[in-house]
């Protein structure tokens, strides 16, 4: 019986490292669920401290959000501020009007960096 040939895995060269850090890499993206409020805040927190984005900004999606609290809303600003001190941009590719509503009567449109309604 023959023994199956055992390859070497192939050595890192300086040039194939430098090739694979000039890669695009793509901002980390959030899409928030249309419900967001303290019954839902544990799975939020989990999936905020779990994104960590590779670039200098990070985008929600939260044009599906119908419905969120005071909590959902502490907890983004929580994270946005953690952005802003690692050196990152909070990008909202949508936000609902349910979320731009709450954000400003908490008066967290700007720690938030929310968009200004559609005219």
């Amino acid at each position: 019986m023959r023994k199956a040939a055992v390859t070497k895995p192939r050595k890192a060269s300086k040039a194939r490292l430098a090739a694979a850090g000039t890669r695009h890499t793509a901002p980390a993206r959030l899409t928030l669920p249309a419900e967001c409020t303290l019954r839902d805040a544990a799975a939020l927190q989990g999936l905020l401290v779990a994104t960590v984005s590779p670039t200098d900004s990070v985008i929600i999606e939260g044009g599906a959000v119908t419905r969120i609290d005071a909590a959902a809303l502490q907890l983004l600003a929580a994270f946005a501020r953690r952005e802003l001190a690692a050196g990152r941009r909070v990008a909202w590719h949508s936000a609902s009007a349910a979320l731009r509503t709450a954000g400003a009567t908490l008066g967290l449109s700007e720690v938030l960096q929310l968009p200004a309604a559609a005219a």
